[in-house]
């Protein structure tokens, strides 16, 4: 009775030891395609409110597309003299909206430099001070 050996005997079908090899790639599958259609919803329920602005906003164009065409003429006449004062005018605007603009960077830039002569001004005097307090002790 030494040397009994038990030998336990298992039916397993081929296509089982097939499943189980499979069984975490399916799982896998069946993981990813959930997820994707996770994604999918939300990014429809992201762009479903921006589209309808966007049908509106089309709607709202077409509205008004319609309305002038109805009417035939503009809201207002402009006579070419006031057109052309109207261009002189805004010309003008830009010119000083320029000038402005270069008059204001010329101030930051010399309030900078201005900036940077006294910070320079101040560390010299305090190498001096240093120097000084140097000679003293030493």
């Amino acid at each position: 009775m030494a040397n009994e050996t038990e030998i336990v005997v298992t039916s397993t079908s081929p296509y089982w030891a097939w499943f189980q090899s499979v069984f975490w790639v399916i799982l896998l599958v069946i993981i990813l395609i959930i997820v994707y259609f996770m994604i999918k919803e939300i990014r429809l329920w992201r762009n479903t409110p921006r589209l309808a602005e966007i049908d509106l906003e089309k709607e709202k164009l077409n509205l008004m597309k319609a309305e002038m065409a109805q009417r035939g003429t503009p809201f207002f006449r402009v006579s070419p003299e006031q057109m052309a004062e109207i261009r002189t005018l805004d010309e003008e605007n830009v010119a000083l909206t320029t000038d402005i603009f270069a008059k204001h960077s010329a101030v930051d830039k010399r309030i900078e430099r201005l900036e940077n002569k006294v910070t320079i001004t101040k560390l010299d005097r305090m190498v001096e001070k240093i120097k000084d307090e140097e000679k003293k002790i030493g």
